[in-house]
């Protein structure tokens, strides 16, 4: 969505809209906006819902930090996951704001999966067969998030009822993330994982949006599962994130 008048402040769209768009598409894409700077971002996600705060704040930095210990902060990719998965209440919108986006060809994409369109596109057996799977995660908490839960691998969407698939891909990198899968024998768990990798990076229902500086994504977080495609070591990328419950 654009304005008419580029540069419009983004207080100007309704918040229901915004709502309303996002039940029905999973995510929109905001571009030709006033940058939200400083405070103007949580107070502006504030009218969407209550914010998820963390031990820095509400706002989530991602970019490149050389001495990190966790792969978010670095260049590489990022596996699908949904984000509090690690928390007992997940948020509903993910607010992405875009300050810095790298060259058209360095990569950097956020790839975001629906879950919804995965599952419609799964055949019956196969989702009768999830249906009695539940998968333990286990991470160390080295930045703002880590332990242990479980989760089945089915679910529905809290607020619009409808089936939603949660599974977060195993993490081989700084930071990693072990998976303990229930309801699959273990002869069978190397090729569930390949499997569903496959299924989530289907163009059919993964869309790998390539930003632009000043852009604006707002996700449903439980329709959607979503990652992030390597970039270029030199390329700058900055994406202002913010949870909201």
């Amino acid at each position: 969505m654009r304005p008419v008048s580029p540069g419009t402040n983004l207080l100007e769209l309704p918040t229901s809209l915004l709502q309303q768009w996002i039940d029905e598409h999973r995510f929109v894409v905001l571009k030709g906006f006033a940058p939200l700077n400083g405070a103007a971002l949580p107070d502006f996600c504030r009218g969407l819902g209550e914010l998820l705060e963390w031990e820095f704040g509400a706002v989530n930095d991602l970019r490149v930090d050389p001495k990190t210990k966790n792969y978010l902060y670095t260049n590489r990719a990022v596996p699908f996951h949904w984000d509090g998965a690690f928390l007992s209440r997940s948020p509903h919108y993910i607010f992405f704001h875009c300050d810095a986006a790298p060259d058209a060809q360095a990569g950097g994409e956020t790839l975001f999966c629906d879950t919804v369109r995965l599952l419609a596109q799964a055949p019956s057996e196969l989702q009768k067969l999830w249906q009695h799977v539940a998968i333990t995660y286990t991470t160390e908490k080295i930045v703002h998030y880590g332990g242990r839960f479980s989760s089945p691998l089915l679910s529905s969407h809290p607020t619009l009822g409808f089936r939603v698939l949660r599974y977060a891909e195993p993490v081989e990198d700084l930071n990693p993330v072990q998976l303990e899968i229930d309801g699959i024998s273990k002869e069978q768990q190397p090729g569930f994982m390949a499997d569903m990798h496959r299924r989530l990076n289907d163009e059919e229902c993964c869309h790998a949006y390539r930003w632009e500086t000043g852009d604006v994504v707002i996700a449903d977080n439980f329709a959607l599962l979503h990652g992030r495609r390597a970039f270029a070591n030199q390329a700058e990328r900055h994406i202002r994130r913010v949870n909201i419950l």
